[in-house]
């Protein structure tokens, strides 16, 4: 486990009590949004946001990193958005809607998205879908 990011491999401990779940074992690719994890991805989810607009969408694509600086994103926050790593994001604590909206502006479809969160082949998770000859 990571000392300086411990959501990066599942391992942060949720300081969360309940008598139905045990927060301490929870289930294989899923990330419990917490207070914690919101306010940790809240900038890059603020981030992700402003992408809606055409005109930021533009700038974005003309300069990346450019654009990430300018909206104050950490070094950390910039190298999740290079690497395109879906579940990172999610640990880390963005909204999966505001991901959507990330990889969209970066080219990369909701079924590619959707596969790469499933740690599956684009193949795989098609044939996973009900809807014949979707992108």
């Amino acid at each position: 486990m990571s000392k300086e990011h411990p959501w990066e491999d599942g391992g942060e401990i949720l300081a969360i009590q309940s008598k139905q779940i045990d927060f301490s074992k929870p289930l294989p690719g899923t990330y419990l949004t917490t207070g914690i994890r919101a306010q940790r991805g809240y900038r890059l989810g603020k981030f992700c946001m402003t992408l809606m607009t055409p005109a930021n969408r533009e700038l974005f694509k003309a300069d990346a990193e450019k654009y990430m600086s300018d909206f104050g994103l950490s070094d950390y926050e910039k190298e999740l958005v290079r690497s395109k790593n879906w579940n990172r994001m999610l640990r880390y604590g963005v909204n999966t809607f505001m991901i959507l909206k990330l990889s969209n502006a970066m080219g990369v479809s909701q079924n590619h998205t959707g596969a790469g969160m499933r740690n599956q082949s684009y193949e795989d998770f098609m044939a996973t879908r009900n809807s014949k000859g979707a992108q």
